[in-house]
């Protein structure tokens, strides 16, 4: 379960962060703007990912080993951090935009 996690939140981070990283990735099908589902569907992973990370750190604190504490620990920070940069991208796009 926390390999997942861990997984979906750099995969969510990943597919975030690349919409601006290398602008027009997603308008690589016959000139459709994938921006808005792959940023809903970036931002979906790392939420879930955060949240399945702060309801196992809060529930299974006293009872999971250092290794386990650290990962989910890890896999939070990453959402968190992916989070903040994908919404000020956003804004800075739409910001931009107008």
């Amino acid at each position: 379960m926390r390999r997942l996690m861990t997984i979906m939140a750099f995969a969510g981070g990943l597919l975030g962060l690349g919409n601006y990283v290398s602008d027009g990735w997603t308008m690589a099908f016959a000139g459709h703007n994938l921006y808005v589902p792959s940023n809903i569907v970036s931002v979906l992973l790392l939420v879930i990912a955060g949240s399945v990370a702060v309801v196992m750190l809060l529930r299974d604190h006293g009872r999971m080993s250092t290794d386990e504490r650290k990962e989910y620990q890890a896999t939070l920070t990453l959402s968190i951090a992916a989070l903040a940069i994908l919404g000020s991208w956003m804004l800075f796009r739409a910001i931009r935009a107008t």
